[in-house]
């Protein structure tokens, strides 16, 4: 299976980078290699190249490059050739650290996609409308969906062979919505550059560049906002975890491990930011109970107990305070429900518990079994898994836990190899 995959890889690597290059050869033989033209085209090749090497992150790790806005201005500007050759050039030589095939299929799958998008932008007559009237916009936003889809297609294709995992998947994981938001967000920057150059010239791009600049800092400033929020939620958890020495480390604990079981279920982006949040957190309500309950060496009392399980809803009253917690406060007050309604505070079951805190119950509970105590040793993870399919039958999702068993599995496989 293994060589089967790479075979398929190798060959739609293959494909795709012979079809860019090729492209690429074709694009240079449709350019005017006079002055008048030669300017521009090096003027947006080098600016298209240095936003290609300042690509803003977003969630999950998919990169967004700026450089978008020149191509798709060269595009309006010129013709669907010249723009094809600046994403090809820009995209290999910033990448041109990387190995070769990497290079090269980066700069091809570019080039394909903004050639594709400029034949769609010709066909549907987008050269001859003014930028004043309405079908130049129609006829841009039909453009700009195809350079998306291209772009997303081919780099999907890639994600698809080398994990095994059907397209439509990656198609549910990444955040498609928000790559798509920000295609068009960047259009009304792609029109300036066209307005720009057509009126003042090339040096006009130049001068443009740096307020794109200013653009590709208020994106890289949105992305890291979500970032910086986990990195505060951490250090508060890390002020819980200093009260107890046998509990630091589980709330990250907790989070890695949701975040894994949710990613084998595939769950959307949305739902997987807002689990992250509420797995780091799901303990927060504990800053409310005391020290000498929470570091107690014996058996609780019925009092001590009671008290202890009121955190869910001090940490949803914590949480429910601060606007982009609402989704992960629902989450932290659930996580201590169970399938068979024997949880708490609700006494919720089955489907009235979200997936969310279903999953973040499992895992708490996973790595509480197998990190030490006061009280008793670690079990290990092969014993965990059996107290909570065994001794606690009934209590947590069936699916959460047969991918649980297989994430224990997959990990012990590792460690073996």
């Amino acid at each position: 299976m293994e060589k089967e995959r790479n075979w398929k890889l190798s060959l739609y690597l293959s494909i795709v980078i012979g079809a860019g290059v090729l492209l690429e050869i074709v694009s240079l033989f449709h350019l005017d290699f006079s002055l008048s033209q030669l300017i521009p085209f090096f003027i947006f090749f080098l600016l298209a190249f240095l936003l290609e090497l300042m690509p803003v992150y977003l969630q999950g790790g998919v990169a967004l490059s700026i450089s978008f806005t020149l191509v798709y201005a060269a595009l309006l500007l010129f013709s669907p050739y010249f723009a094809a050759s600046v994403a090809f050039l820009s995209a290999f030589f910033a990448t041109i650290k990387s190995p070769y095939y990497a290079s090269l299929f980066n700069a091809s799958q570019y080039a394909l996609s903004a050639f594709l998008s400029g034949q769609v932008f010709q066909m549907l007559g987008g050269y001859e409308f003014s930028w004043q009237s309405l079908p130049f916009y129609g006829v841009a936003a039909v453009s700009i969906l195809v350079f998306f889809v291209s772009n997303t297609f081919l780099v999907g294709g890639v994600i698809s062979l080398n994990q095994g995992a059907p397209l439509r998947l990656f198609w549910r994981e990444k955040n498609i919505r928000e790559i798509l938001f920000q295609y068009f967000a960047l259009f009304p920057f792609s029109l300036l550059l066209y307005l720009v150059y057509t009126y003042i010239g090339y040096w006009g791009i130049i001068l443009f560049f740096f307020p794109l600049m200013v653009a590709r800092y208020s994106f890289k400033l949105f992305a890291d906002t979500k970032k910086n929020h986990l990195q505060l939620l951490q250090a508060l958890i890390a002020a819980l975890d200093a009260r107890d020495s046998y509990t630091a480390g589980h709330s990250s604990r907790v989070a890695e491990l949701s975040l894994q079981i949710a990613e084998h279920l595939h769950l959307p982006p949305q739902k997987r930011e807002a689990l992250e949040y509420a797995a780091v957190l799901h303990d927060v309500g504990k800053l409310g109970i005391q020290d000498s309950i929470l570091t107690k060496q014996g058996e609780l009392s019925e009092d001590e107990h009671s008290l202890v399980c009121e955190h869910p809803e001090i940490g949803y009253k914590i949480l429910g305070e601060v606007d982009f917690l609402q989704e992960a406060a629902q989450i932290v007050l659930a996580h201590h429900e169970r399938m068979d309604g024997s949880g708490y505070p609700e006494g919720k079951k089955g489907e009235e518990i979200p997936i969310e805190a279903r999953i973040v119950g499992a895992a708490d509970v996973f790595d509480a079994l197998t990190s030490d105590r006061p009280y008793r040793r670690a079990y290990s993870a092969e014993e965990a898994l059996e107290i909570m399919e065994n001794e606690e039958k009934g209590s947590f999702d069936p699916e959460v836990l047969q991918i649980l068993r297989k994430i224990v599995e997959e990990k012990r496989e590792k460690n073996v190899s």
